[in-house]
């Protein structure tokens, strides 16, 4: 499996991560959800990306049951060179308006990967 793994990585630090070569892939259909790891050429992890839609039970113009998009978030990590970890999270709590806004929260720097 390829994935694009570098490109919502800020261009600054596009030099400084581990690029994966395997990438581990996990679904979960009932939640929309995703979690991809991928691991560099000696086994050890050094990307994340995990994704999630929730939806919550409503009802159309018609009165008839549908699933309401309610909250989206994505959380992507990269593990720098020098051991800490680049992360990035998006996320969406309006998805039942027209205008759908993705908010992407400034750059955290952490000494862990997320989980």
């Amino acid at each position: 499996m390829s994935y694009p793994w570098n490109a919502l990585l800020p261009r600054k630090y596009h030099n400084s991560v581990v690029p994966p070569i395997a990438f581990e892939h996990h679904a979960e259909p009932s939640l929309r959800a995703d979690k991809i790891i991928g691991f560099d050429d000696s086994g050890k992890r050094c990307f994340y990306y995990q994704s999630f839609l929730l939806a919550e039970e409503g009802f159309d113009i018609d009165e008839f049951p549908i699933l309401i998009e309610a909250y989206y978030e994505r959380v992507i990590a990269w593990r720098h060179r020098k051991g800490h970890w680049i992360k990035l999270k998006s996320y969406s709590d309006r998805l039942d308006l027209c205008n759908k806004k993705l908010t992407t929260l400034p750059v955290e720097i952490s000494l862990e990967m997320p989980r």
